[in-house]
């Protein structure tokens, strides 16, 4: 198939609202309570509407309009990973942290966080982001974000940072 062919049979799919467990079983079998039952455009309509209501795009903005400080070089930072003097640490813990590695969201691609830099308070908008995220995860699971630097465990976005007592 051509790529117009793909996207033709999309628009179909889209335009007749054809049940998401024809299109996309693994989808559904892995969140039934969230997709069964609902159509293609009932989907794109639910995702529309919480990208209008929570805008996400503005939040990651923010996050790269926002400078970070950073507490050592990433050089340093690395040694601390090569010495096993790091820890994941879940988003609602971020506070204070320093992360151990680079954090870059996809899209844009572009590192969020770098290695060695601290997260700040909790007003942090690298944090409000990876929290913004889970929201999005928990809402249309199996539509997360890849977000390189940042593991996803039990619905919450951990990031390896160094050890408090390390630094």
């Amino acid at each position: 198939d051509t790529l117009i062919n793909t996207l033709l049979s999309f628009k179909r799919h889209y335009d007749a609202n054809a049940d998401i467990e024809t299109l996309l079983p693994e989808l559904v079998a892995s969140a039934p309570e969230v997709y069964r039952g609902l159509g293609l455009k009932d989907l794109g309509n639910k995702m529309f509407e919480y990208l209008v209501r929570h805008n996400p795009s503005q939040v990651l903005n923010h996050a790269y309009s926002s400078l970070p400080e950073m507490e050592v070089k990433p050089r340093t930072a690395y040694q601390f990973v090569v010495s096993d003097e790091v820890e994941l640490v879940p988003s609602d813990k971020l506070v204070g942290r320093v992360a151990a590695n680079s954090v870059i969201p996809y899209p844009p691609g572009i590192p969020m966080l770098m290695g060695g830099e601290n997260f700040g308070d909790e007003t942090s908008p690298q944090i409000q982001y990876l929290k913004a995220l889970e929201a999005w995860d928990s809402e249309f699971p199996g539509f997360e974000h890849e977000t390189e630097g940042a593991e996803i465990e039990d619905g919450k976005y951990h990031v390896l940072c160094i050890k408090k007592d390390a630094l």
